[in-house]
């Protein structure tokens, strides 16, 4: 089960209570994210950032981000505090029009790595600063490098720390995009879909999910490119739960993995149904209905409670071929809690 960041708390705790009663489901998310969720201000916009503080810096310092479409909220701070006069902002990353005046230092890793060495000029603007601000998102976790990125923004704030003429200590505010990225990192640091998921799993179950990230692509493409020729895989199956039906990159995907069968779930949109979200504050959300969808559409926690409600009807069990043996592999075959279907009835206790 292959989940997007959109996914509300509700649909996150009813698909945890899933896969705990039934250990053949597996949770992925669509890409890797290298984080550390042991402390709260590593993927956080910190508490402390508030009007009071940003009003008493005189700089900021915005790595890898775009607060203007990332973080509307975020960029009228800015810009609230850059018309009062007395405030640089320096970026490093992309020419971005913010809507205020900024200074953009490249987007070269190497300037960051001159800064945090002391060897560059805007080295200056920290020493002489006063609570600067430090303003990256979560996408550079995403980033083959992040580990050692985030390593050298630590090694910068606390060298901003040590000369800054700062009262506080600062720390690295991480901005996140999506709706619910804080809630979805502290449900569980999920593994990334990977190509061995796709090829152990007997179905791939996709909610809420673009097949356009990077991660999806990549694997589609390798298999294009005849990479795992010598994978052959049948009776597979496909289920998407979505607003939207992007009919050529699932033509793809069925042709490329082999599937036979695809199943479509069409759900409510986010103005349809109503949801828990924790912001990048790491607050709290409420997002309530606001029209009533058409037709059969349901939302992602009414569609995952039928199926959580019929699984109670089924009959789940692994069975792998080794050496001429079936052998059933389940978590509850010691409790007999499993419909044992040997002589076609169920039984309440096994013996030798």
């Amino acid at each position: 089960m292959c989940l997007s960041k959109t996914v509300n708390l509700e649909v996150l705790n009813l698909l945890n209570i899933l896969t705990q009663k039934y250990s053949f489901f597996k949770l992925r998310q669509s890409e890797p994210l290298n984080l550390n969720i042991d402390s709260e201000q590593n993927y956080l916009l910190n508490s402390d950032l508030e009007d009071s503080k940003i009003i008493k810096s005189d700089t900021c310092l915005l790595v890898g981000i775009n607060p203007r479409y990332e973080g509307s909220k975020l960029n009228l701070k800015l810009r609230s505090r850059y018309l009062k006069g007395n405030f640089n902002v320096i970026q490093i990353g992309s020419l971005l029009n913010l809507t205020f005046s900024n200074t953009n230092i490249t987007s070269n890793i190497k300037i960051l790595k001159s800064l945090i060495e002391g060897n560059n000029l805007f080295c200056q603007e920290f020493v002489n600063s006063t609570n600067p601000i430090l303003i990256s998102n979560i996408e550079i976790f995403k980033r083959e490098d992040s580990i050692c990125l985030i390593n050298m923004l630590k090694f910068l704030i606390k060298h901003v720390n040590v000369f800054a003429q700062s009262k506080s200590q600062n720390q690295l505010n991480i901005l996140n995009a999506t709706l619910n990225d804080v809630g979805f990192v502290n449900y569980s640091n999920l593994k990334s879909l990977e190509y061995k998921d796709l090829k152990n799993s007997t179905g791939i179950y996709f909610i809420n999910n673009s097949f356009s990230t990077p991660n999806i692509r990549k694997l589609l493409n390798l298999k294009l490119l005849n990479f795992f020729k010598h994978h052959k895989s049948n009776n597979k199956l496909l289920i998407t739960q979505s607003n939207n039906l992007d009919i050529k990159l699932i033509a793809q995907l069925r042709k490329s993995f082999n599937i036979n069968n695809h199943l479509h779930l069409p759900n409510a949109v986010l103005f349809e149904t109503s949801g828990t979200y924790i912001n990048t504050e790491g607050s709290i959300n409420k997002v309530t209905k606001i029209i009533t969808p058409l037709g059969q559409t349901k939302s992602d926690w009414q569609i995952i409670r039928k199926i959580f409600s019929y699984s109670k009807k089924m009959l789940y069990i692994t069975n792998i071929l080794k050496n001429n043996r079936l052998v059933f592999n389940s978590n509850t075959i010691n409790r007999f809690e499993n419909y044992i279907g040997f002589q076609y009835y169920p039984v309440s206790n096994l013996t030798n």
